[in-house]
């Protein structure tokens, strides 16, 4: 028999209670108020089912270092000499090309 998360009706404790599937939405005794409440299961996360479909792959070493889509001056994916954190001294500038 599987353990249930139990939300009392009446004074809104929640206990975890083994029972069978088929004593579910039946009265039940709450240990906090004592009185009798439905025993509908809460959604917790043992019940929240997650598929991932894609995941994110860095495509160069400043995504990498960056995170997903990142753009601006270091961020060229060509073979030449290339750095997220370049120190830029203006014109004709190998990385940014300015």
């Amino acid at each position: 028999m599987p353990f249930y998360d139990i939300e009392c009706s009446h004074c809104a404790g929640i206990f975890e209670k083994m029972m069978a599937v088929t004593s579910l939405h039946k009265p039940t005794q709450c240990p906090y108020c004592q009185q009798q409440t439905a025993a509908a299961p809460t959604l917790n996360a043992a019940r929240v089912g997650m598929k991932i479909v894609d995941s994110w792959r860095p495509g160069s070493k400043a995504e990498m270092l960056a995170g997903a889509g990142v753009a601006g001056p270091g961020t060229s994916t060509r073979p030449v000499r290339n750095s997220v954190l370049h120190n830029c001294k203006g014109h004709s500038c190998s990385i940014c090309e300015t």
